[in-house]
């Protein structure tokens, strides 16, 4: 696929605008597109029209300001259209000449810079945001697994102090370009909806979430709640701080300092809001790009495994990102029994339904759909469990598609043979912490598998099965990788058979004799504690029994303080008063990232690398 975009000299002249337009929109695209041609001369036309188009290229010029065109523009313009690549007109000016586009495209809408003006302050330069709208769409044509152009903003706000910026905010976001869609639940729920329920469903959809950080929105567990889900669920956040609000009581920081700043009557100014909201989108964009970047680390895996003979891999030079692989398998494959051959599209991005159904229908026009066993979009937000209408196709993450890939293809995972206790509770009461619980001890489990280490835990009833499915993706001997202990008043309601060949299962009299048996026994490296339940009598709580015993064998102690329970507070009471030192050697910034930081990847890789 090629970009040619025509500078408006071709076409229109010396016409200031298109001249600032044509340029803002290079800063973009000099950025982010690679298969760019830049034309200005009647020599680069000659040079087109003796070459090949291609369908999926696409041609972009200024439209003439009194619909005039010489020859042999026109002659390029009908090669492509001939050629049945995409064509796009840009009007500048009103007049209906230079709003319609020349001969065989004239019946092609134009991107009509002067209508999107009108509505903005002549006295303010407006030619690069309108530019950089258009730029993006053009991005999102040729780097579509990366970036859409139709996006799904939303906004966590608290409504006592915030909805009335939130509101001005939102119907200029809409304002931008149609395809904008922006997401604030006052408005967005209908009479009788689950207001939760749809929350929850637009936040997993979203594409980057807007957090308005009034000075009340820290006391909004909803909020809290919202930027939890977003920071596990790689969805960007642009972290807005309004009227200086202190971020310092706030239980979760989206980053290390807010992204923008802004005074509450700012947003009373048409004008200044226009430029607000400009400011934002641009934002919203260099996140999402930036996240998007993630997919060509796993790109770049798949082809070490190509070099090292573990796969073959062959691009799909007629899509983006997309890829057959062939492997021999070795071992058991968590997909299905046999399966040698796999097309894969890959996302920066999270897939929408449409995505689903478009690659679906490439896949039918073409032979992969029949050549290949199963065909899988691959993303950071992917998961198995999510159902397509063909039961030949997966949505999955990157992580465990090539996790399993390692383990069809033989690659053996190092042995450490060293212990790592996983202690993890729900706590009482509040249930915005148990998702982030769950989803806590996945990741902390997976980590810890995936590095080679032993997993100890208590057989709480939520969390054996979650472990042992990740055991079985990320452990070659599930046996050495994961023990449980168990207090033998429980053994009854389980198989010990079946258990036993999951898990090396140690079994207790009693809790106290299974913490012994867990923490003290043999040696350990860490204990780190999820949750756990806060009780009047402090000596009935688990994370503090736990942690006595470990610190009583010298095993440092890691407090996670983002799932709420009794880590919390007892990460807070370190805080604010006894400090680290007798629970770990670690200081100030790994313990308050722990209390702070909901990016669990990120903080247990660091735990592991503390440890090591």
């Amino acid at each position: 696929m090629n970009v040619i975009f025509c500078d408006p000299k071709l076409t229109i002249g010396n016409h200031k605008d298109a001249a600032g337009f044509f340029q803002s929109c290079r800063e973009i695209l000099d950025e982010y597109v690679t298969d760019m041609t830049y034309i200005s001369t009647s020599f680069h036309i000659n040079r087109l029209l003796s070459g090949e188009i291609d369908r999926n290229d696409i041609l972009i010029f200024f439209n003439a300001l009194d619909g005039r065109y010489c020859d042999l523009f026109l002659k390029l313009v009908k090669k492509c259209n001939d050629a049945k690549c995409r064509v796009w007109a840009i009007a500048m000016e009103r007049n209906p000449e230079c709003r319609r586009p020349p001969g065989p495209v004239s019946d092609r809408q134009s991107f009509d810079v002067s209508c999107r003006n009108e509505n903005r302050s002549p006295m303010k330069n407006n030619m690069r945001a309108i530019a950089q709208i258009f730029a993006r769409k053009i991005v999102a044509q040729t780097l579509s697994p990366l970036y859409r152009d139709e996006v799904l903003y939303f906004i966590s706000h608290r409504r006592t102090d915030g909805e009335h910026i939130t509101a001005k905010l939102a119907d200029e976001l809409k304002l931008l370009t149609r395809e904008r869609n922006v997401y604030r639940d006052v408005v967005n729920v209908e009479v009788g909806e689950d207001a939760q329920h749809d929350i929850d469903n637009k936040l997993s959809l979203s594409d980057v979430l807007i957090f308005l950080q009034t000075e009340e929105a820290h006391q909004s567990c909803y909020i809290m709640k919202e930027l939890c889900y977003a920071l596990i669920n790689d969805i960007p956040v642009l972290w807005i701080q309004i009227d200086n609000a202190s971020y310092r009581d706030m239980p979760i920081h989206p980053g290390e300092k807010p992204a923008l700043h802004y005074r509450s009557e700012e947003f009373d100014c048409q004008e200044r809001l226009i430029e607000i909201a400009d400011e934002i989108e641009e934002k919203c964009f260099q996140l999402m790009m930036h996240s998007s970047n993630q997919v060509f680390s796993y790109v770049e895996y798949l082809n070490e495994l190509k070099y090292d003979n573990k796969i073959k891999l062959m691009a799909d030079r007629d899509s983006i990102l997309a890829y057959e692989i062939e492997y021999r398998e070795t071992m058991k494959d968590i997909y299905a029994s046999g399966i040698r051959k796999h097309y894969i599209q890959c996302f920066g991005r999270n897939p929408k339904e449409a995505d689903v159904a478009a690659f679906l229908e490439k896949v039918r026009k073409k032979d992969a759909y029949e050549k290949n066993d199963r065909l899988f979009l691959l993303s950071n937000h992917g998961r198995r469990e999510k159902r397509c209408s063909d039961s030949k196709v997966t949505e999955e993450n990157f992580d465990d598609y090539i996790t399993n890939l390692e383990n069809v293809s033989g690659i053996k995972r190092q042995r450490r043979n060293k212990r790592i206790i996983l202690s993890g509770a729900f706590p009482d009461g509040d249930e915005i912490y148990k998702n982030s619980l769950i989803e806590a001890v996945m990741i902390y489990a997976r980590e810890i598998i995936k590095g080679g280490y032993t997993l100890v835990f208590g057989a709480h009833p939520t969390f054996q099965k979650l472990i042992f499915d990740i055991g079985k993706l990320y452990a070659s001997d599930m046996k050495y990788s994961i023990e449980m202990h168990m207090d033998r008043a429980y053994a009854g309601g389980y198989d010990l058979e079946e258990l036993q060949e999951q898990c090396t299962l140690i079994l207790s009299d009693g809790l106290q004799e299974m913490r012994e048996r867990m923490i003290c026994v043999e040696k350990s490296e860490l204990l780190i504690c999820l949750g756990g339940k806060i009780k009047v009598d402090k000596t009935q709580q688990g994370v503090d029994a736990e942690a006595a015993l470990a610190r009583n064998v010298n095993v440092p102690v890691a407090l996670v303080g983002t799932v709420g329970g009794r880590s919390s507070e007892y990460a807070f009471e370190r805080i604010t008063g006894n400090g680290w030192s007798d629970l770990n050697p670690w200081g100030k910034e790994l313990n308050e990232g722990l209390f702070y930081n909901v990016n669990h990847r990120l903080m247990v890789r660091r735990l592991l690398g503390a440890i090591e």
